[in-house]
């Protein structure tokens, strides 16, 4: 019978963490990414390098919720922006948590976005990633080569944690409200808007649609783009209100 294999350590160095070298394997979607993103958080293989003095220590619950907004927002092009706006956190927070994801073979690079002065920025663009340490640990089995390797069975020994990384997946981890917000309202605002809170963004404002290979995202510090929900397919949008003359000439 086929046996879960423990791993010592998970950790992808910076040359391994682009598409051409990855070991992983391309997610095929945002749901069964989130399978491994829940693994690896649970795992405690994932040690950041002694070299990074700033930043997160571990991988944690603020990385998977960083990680769920990638994967709703697949097949879209999230913005730096728009995921400081959804999760409350920094940009430079943002930034560190990305790097984990990185790190642990989650994300691997496709562009590296760069910064010219005066001129357009270059997206980053990001394929979602499946670590090969999932599937070793997990008794994936898989068929294909490289990169687009395909799941086509898991190792009895498996399956139990697989159903529980599922129902993990289905789920939603939120940011806590402190007490004190509750209890004193302004107070509590105030307090908010030093740390960083989430903030309601708009269907309409969130990316754009990609058509490029399965989970892959463009990372942009430019505004994002308007994308059509799906309650607004096929439904006209009316004209803007015109003012009567009488309104006018008031």
């Amino acid at each position: 019978m086929d046996e879960v294999v423990m791993l010592p350590e998970l950790w992808v160095p910076e040359a391994s963490q682009w598409l051409s070298s990855s070991a992983g394997r391309i997610a095929l979607d945002g749901y069964s990414w989130m399978q491994a993103v829940h693994w690896v958080a649970g795992s405690g293989l994932y040690r950041p390098r002694r070299y990074r003095s700033h930043g997160p220590r571990s991988f944690g619950p603020t990385t998977v919720r960083v990680a769920q907004e990638l994967a709703a927002l697949f097949p879209c092009r999230p913005g730096i922006d728009y995921l400081v706006r959804r999760t409350g956190l920094s940009e430079r927070s943002v930034e560190y948590h990305l790097q984990i994801l990185r790190e642990t073979g989650l994300l691997a690079w496709i562009v590296k976005g760069t910064r010219v002065s005066g001129g357009p920025a270059q997206a980053s663009e990001f394929a979602l990633m499946v670590p090969v340490e999932f599937d070793v640990a997990l008794g994936v089995r898989t068929a294909g080569e490289g990169t687009a390797r395909r799941m086509t069975g898991i190792a009895e020994a498996g399956r139990e944690l697989m159903a529980a990384l599922s129902k993990k997946a289905a789920r939603k981890v939120r940011k806590r409200r402190s007490k004190s917000s509750s209890k004193s309202p302004a107070k509590g605002a105030r307090k908010a808007a030093d740390q960083g809170v989430v903030t309601a963004v708009s269907d309409e404002v969130r990316c754009t649609p990609m058509g490029v290979v399965p989970a892959v995202l463009f990372l942009r510090e430019l505004p994002l783009f308007p994308l059509r929900t799906s309650s607004q397919a096929g439904r006209a949008i009316p004209p803007p209100r015109r003012r009567s003359s009488a309104a006018a000439g008031s």
